[in-house]
């Protein structure tokens, strides 16, 4: 029987998160902006969650969890991204991978996880700055914070940031109240402090940057007690538990460095400097400078100990990461988001000064209202895209999840997607070799498929239609009819010249798809399947005889279940006589051979005498030359040697 929570021990739990100091579940009014802040958070994570093309970052993390393969087991996830991502850590990529066994591998669903994390992130931070000051500080930390431009970006990207951030802030939020004493059940909260730490590390590599951070406020600001103690134990632990982990990152991390096209674009410290402090003024020097002037006037003449004390935790953070980034050179002006880890500690600081400034409500009410305005417009600029790595070619993809949303359910597996793209990056095949087109297309609809750039002409425009297209047999061609790039007339001539139109599979007035076929096979075509006993399926077959060239078309498609089997076994297609006598001739392939997924050949008939014949096709084991058993999924029957086709050869 289904179980449902108790949704109202829930409420109070969330209730107390906001909770006012003197009344534990109040609602204040406090607590009413922050939810509305929460909720307001969530709509800019879930803007876009469906819309907005996945990029190959979140590939890789795609990839890596079996969204193509999989699912992968814990192990195999855990494997998975020591040998092709082993600058990173495994634990998002862990969680993420039994989310999606949960949810499923759309992007919607996938990229609810780090929306999720986001609001907790929100949360978390909320409540570190109210019990470091006051619920007006945590209310401005929380808006500062949920409300970045750049931030936005990362809420519902389906890598790890929004859980790294919300550890982040827990972790934070964790260590004061042991600083401070406020934990009632201080064993608890140890052991939630150490799990944190060692979530931390198995998140992001970065998180080192944070303890370095914490680590000097503790050692300068730290009064010496038996839980400072304990604080630099659970620190530990949390380090020593990472141990195991840690050759792999320390030899990913190496080998990244090394690389020629990440060190010759690494950006120098300056740089780097100008561009975080524009990325955390929201993209405006006018609100930078804003900022700059509240958190100036606050420590000139309110002096507040420890605003003061906290300044420290952002600028040791800032210095290990310009000093690590001068040591192994991996940071360009491109990958800004490994600074993002100091978003939270930055939040409070600046939401702890607009608590602290004359009229703060009228002060703080302006400024953040600038900052709104500001993030707003740098969110929707051009600008902010040059600090988000290869996620800026997503605009220049086609409306790749339109195409999912209009094609899902229509399709036949023999189906090949064909369209345009701004950019060929949609179609760079990654270490595991996928692309994103791949994810689109094989992994949401079933099929494969590419995309011609829209700028290519001439013999780059001819090498990608033969790229892309290939010996595809069955087509589906899809444009935007209100945009139509140049290459269209040229493509659309390929098209024809090759294929016979048939049915129109979406016709929206920015999404138009018809499906076409090889010129010798016919629209109300039947696939003829044969499932090999070894996993190998013949998907279809076909065969024509052209006797003015005196020679036999043979077109074939292939699936192979496991890579070994490309190793272990040949195709053969040859010609028999009714008697069963076998010609000359023939051709064999191996499977690994470029025959899949479809494979076409021609043998000549000038040496056949006249009669009748038969096209067959045989697939056997290498070494042996045993023939492989199938089934013929069309007509029922059990054979090592099928027909492809009949024809006769005229006197």
């Amino acid at each position: 029987m289904t179980t449902f929570p108790d949704w109202g021990v829930l409420v109070l739990y969330f209730r107390s998160i906001f909770a006012d100091n003197r009344e534990p579940f109040g609602m204040g009014a406090s607590s009413l902006l922050m939810t509305f802040v929460l909720l307001c958070v969530f709509a800019f994570g879930a803007n876009g969650l469906y819309t907005d093309s996945i990029w190959t970052d979140e590939l890789y993390a795609i990839t890596n969890m079996g969204g193509f393969d999989g699912p992968y087991s814990p192990a195999e996830v855990v494997n998975s991204v020591a040998e092709h991502f082993p600058d990173h850590v495994p634990l998002f990529f862990l969680l993420g991978a039994g989310w999606a066994n949960f949810v499923g591998w759309t992007q919607f669903a996938l990229r609810l996880l780090p929306v999720f994390a986001g609001v907790l992130m929100l949360a978390w931070t909320y409540r570190l700055a109210s019990d470091m000051f006051d619920r007006f500080a945590g209310l401005a930390a929380a808006t500062l914070l949920g409300s970045s431009a750049y931030m936005v970006l990362y809420i519902h990207d389906f890598r790890m940031y929004s859980l790294f951030l919300m550890l982040t802030a827990m972790h934070m939020w964790l260590y004061w109240r042991l600083l401070e004493r406020k934990s009632r059940d201080g064993r608890l909260t140890l052991v939630a402090f150490a799990l944190s730490t060692v979530a931390l590390f198995y998140t992001h590599f970065f998180a080192g940057i944070l303890f370095a951070g914490l680590g000097v406020f503790h050692l300068l600001f730290g009064t010496r007690s038996r839980r400072w103690r304990q604080i630099l134990l659970g620190w530990a632990i949390g380090a020593l538990l990472f141990l195991p982990y840690l050759p792999v990152l320390v030899d990913g991390v190496q080998r990244a460095s090394e690389k020629a096209d990440v060190t010759s674009r690494a950006a120098a410290a300056p740089e780097l400097l100008r561009t975080l402090a524009l990325l955390l003024s929201n993209g405006s020097l006018l609100t930078g400078a804003m900022l700059a002037g509240v958190l100036a006037y606050v420590v000139a003449r309110r002096r507040p100990l420890r605003l003061i004390k906290l300044l420290a935790i952002p600028l040791t953070m800032v210095t290990f990461i310009i000093l690590a980034n001068a040591l192994i050179g991996i940071i360009p002006l491109t990958r800004m988001r490994y600074f993002i880890v100091i978003w939270i500690p930055v939040s409070v600081l600046l939401g702890a000064c607009l608590a602290n400034v004359p009229r703060r409500r009228l002060v703080s009410g302006i400024v953040l209202l600038v900052w709104l305005l500001s993030g707003y417009q740098y969110y929707r600029s051009e600008e902010i895209m040059n600090h988000v790595g290869s996620m800026v070619f997503t605009r220049l993809y086609p409306p790749l999840p339109d195409y999912v949303w209009h094609l899902k359910g229509k399709l036949r597996s023999e189906d090949y997607l064909l369209g345009f793209s701004k950019s060929s990056h949609v179609n760079k095949v990654l270490t595991l070799g996928k692309s994103v087109a791949d994810y689109y297309t094989q992994e949401q609809l079933g099929i494969d498929g590419a995309f011609i750039r829209r700028g290519a002409y001439g013999e780059w425009l001819e090498g990608e239609i033969r790229q892309w297209m290939g010996n595809q047999p069955f087509l589906l061609f899809a444009f935007n009819p209100q945009d139509l790039p140049n290459s269209y007339r040229r493509v659309r001539e390929v098209i024809e010249n090759n294929y016979l139109p048939c049915d129109v599979v979406v016709d929206q007035p920015h999404l138009f798809v018809q499906r076409h076929v090889n010129s010798r096979l016919s629209c109300d075509r039947e696939s003829r399947p044969i499932a090999y006993e070894n996993g190998v399926t013949l998907v279809d077959r076909y065969a024509q005889y052209d006797p003015e060239k005196q020679s036999v078309y043979i077109l074939s498609g292939w699936e192979v279940e496991s890579e070994e089997a490309l190793d272990e076994y040949n195709v053969s297609l040859q010609f028999i006589t009714p008697d069963w006598q076998r010609l000359g001739a023939q051709i064999d392939r191996h499977l690994y051979d470029k025959i899949l997924p479809w494979f076409t050949a021609e043998l000549s008939t000038e040496d056949l005498p006249p009669g009748d014949y038969r096209v067959m096709v045989i697939l056997y084991d290498r070494e042996s030359r045993k023939k492989v058993r199938g089934v013929d999924l069309a007509g029922g029957w059990e054979d090592s040697i099928f027909p492809i086709a009949s024809f006769t050869v005229e006197a």
